[in-house]
């Protein structure tokens, strides 16, 4: 019986001896071998594959090979104590199981892998210096909603890899499921608008717009609901769905605001009008407020009386806020008055 006792033995220790060795040589020797070849990469073998504009130096920690350095530890020693497992009890109940638990641990590390490089690439753009804050918002919005999708498929071939029918389960639920998304249709609504929002960026936090009814300034962009202030300052917060069906006029975003005058003028002669007409359009092409890009300034006669006559003026003014353009609006309707005085002529309402 001695001899074989010593035989069993033998065959327990040197397998799991050989397993242990493997597993420690991995967790030890792995994150310096993932090093020496992020070192290889980041020293010039990605600019002659890539070229030279992709030769940035990129931290360990955010990169692929930092991304796999965890996960892979985790998926070798989840191996060696399955190993173990099996040899201490080959015919055990639990052994049974041990294919499912090293088909669970393999999908978690693949999936644990793709959110660490996913989260990786997503803080290196967002810490780009190039980029605005309305692109920043939509990167991190496509950051929660892959991760919201990796959580989701990782807890299906999680489920799938240890024995769980989820095709069933999904039939099962699928009742339940279209009976709770009419009851939180109006949530739904919302997150859906919210997403359409945070992908479109019909405005972005800090612009004034125009919605329907409501007027004011962007506070902050949520998932469900966005903040405002409105004319009279009061904070408002908007349901996203509200926004899905209004026309929104995003005043920040103007390259230009138009602006048109009735000037009333009185005149004993008609041929004063020319002049003060021309000279109008001149004042307006030499204002520092008008944008001539678009389209030129306008001046013209639209009525004309006995002895009073309505002159219309029409430009586009540069971007500018509400109390800059009502000064500018000043601005130009009072120059437009100095000109018909200069020319001979009197303000007065036409008839």
């Amino acid at each position: 019986m001695e001899p074989l006792s010593r035989a069993s033995l033998m065959e327990f220790v040197v397998p799991g001896t050989l397993a242990v060795g493997m597993s420690l040589a991995t967790w030890l020797v792995l994150p310096n071998l993932l090093r020496r070849c992020h070192n290889y990469v980041e020293s010039g073998a990605k600019a002659r594959l890539l070229g030279p504009e992709y030769a940035v130096n990129v931290p360990f920690h955010q990169s692929v090979f930092g991304a796999l350095e965890d996960p892979a530890r985790l998926f070798a020693g989840a191996l060696t104590f399955s190993y173990l497992g099996y040899l201490v009890a080959p015919k055990s109940l639990g052994a049974q199981y041990l294919g499912q638990i090293r088909s669970g641990v393999m999908v978690l590390s693949l999936i644990w892998f793709l959110y660490l490089y996913k989260r990786n690439v997503f803080t290196r753009i967002v810490a780009g210096k190039n980029l605005d804050k309305a692109d920043r918002e939509r990167y991190l919005t496509m950051d929660r909603l892959s991760s919201i999708a990796l959580l989701l498929l990782g807890s299906m071939a999680f489920a799938e890899s240890c024995g769980v029918a989820v095709q069933s389960v999904l039939t099962v639920g699928g009742i339940g499921g279209i009976a709770t998304a009419f009851a939180a249709r109006d949530l739904l609504g919302n997150l859906l608008s919210g997403l359409g929002i945070q992908f479109s960026r019909p405005f972005a936090e800090g612009d004034y717009i125009t919605a329907g009814d409501l007027n004011g300034q962007v506070v902050e962009i949520g998932l469900h609901s966005t903040e405002m202030l409105n004319h009279d300052k009061f904070p408002t917060t908007v349901p996203n769905s509200f926004f899905s069906s209004q026309v929104i006029v995003n005043r920040s975003r103007v390259r230009s605001r138009g602006l048109e005058l009735n000037v009333p003028v009185k005149l004993s002669s008609l041929e004063k009008l020319p002049a003060i007409t021309s000279e109008i359009r001149s004042m307006l092409q030499s204002h520092p407020k008008v944008f001539l890009e678009d389209e030129k300034p306008r001046c013209h006669v639209s009525q004309v009386n006995a002895t009073s006559f309505n002159i219309i003026v029409s430009c586009n003014l540069k971007p500018m806020s509400e109390d800059e353009f009502l000064v500018a609006q000043e601005a130009v309707l009072l120059e437009a008055s100095r000109i018909v005085v200069r020319n001979g002529g009197a303000l007065g309402v036409s008839m």
